[in-house]
């Protein structure tokens, strides 16, 4: 794979879920980004896609040609309290022969793009409430995972988020435990 990548990014769709589901899986067998403990079985992963969907918010994939090569997608945030109606949660992972590539700040782009300026797509990218002027999404949270064994010693994830907007909220200790170790 060549060191800069010219991606395509459009709307996920159903065919792409075996391969957005392969990059998740190894996420959760391989690092701390994700705390699931198992990848999810392909319908799991068709019912996650299916209800995002339905909420009328965006899930994008990266491809370079035919291939999948990163997928992105925002979900409500505590939407059973409807004072974070206009907070949403980005969740963006790469295939790991993609990063640092270009995919993963393609597919922030746009998907930034589609939450703040819903008017400029069409259903296909994002509806319901979402898509309307008042009901758009004002935030945009990212929660991560410190692995102090990556790169920079965990923190240029956090770093790559701030080049493009993001600041840190707040640094939760010890709240998560993968590979027996917090």
């Amino acid at each position: 794979m060549s060191t800069s990548q010219a991606v395509t990014i459009r709307p996920a769709q159903a065919a792409d879920l075996s391969a957005i589901n392969a990059i998740h899986a190894h996420y959760v067998l391989n690092t701390v980004v994700t705390f699931l403990l198992e990848p999810l079985s392909d319908e799991e992963a068709s019912t996650k896609h299916a209800n995002i969907i339905k909420e009328g918010l965006p899930y994008l994939v990266a491809v370079d040609g035919d291939r999948v090569v990163g997928y992105s997608y925002l979900s409500p945030f505590r939407s059973a309290k409807g004072g974070y109606k206009h907070s949403v949660e980005l969740s963006l992972f790469c295939h790991p022969d993609a990063t640092s590539r270009g995919a993963g700040s393609a597919l922030l782009a746009k998907i930034t793009d589609v939450a703040r300026n819903p008017g400029k797509y069409d259903k296909d990218w994002i509806s319901g409430r979402w898509a309307t002027e008042e009901g758009k999404a004002s935030n945009i949270i990212s929660c991560m995972s410190l692995d102090e064994q990556g790169r920079g010693g965990g923190w240029a994830l956090k770093e790559w988020y701030e080049k493009r907007g993001f600041e840190m909220g707040g640094h939760l200790k010890k709240v998560g435990r993968k590979f027996d170790r917090w």
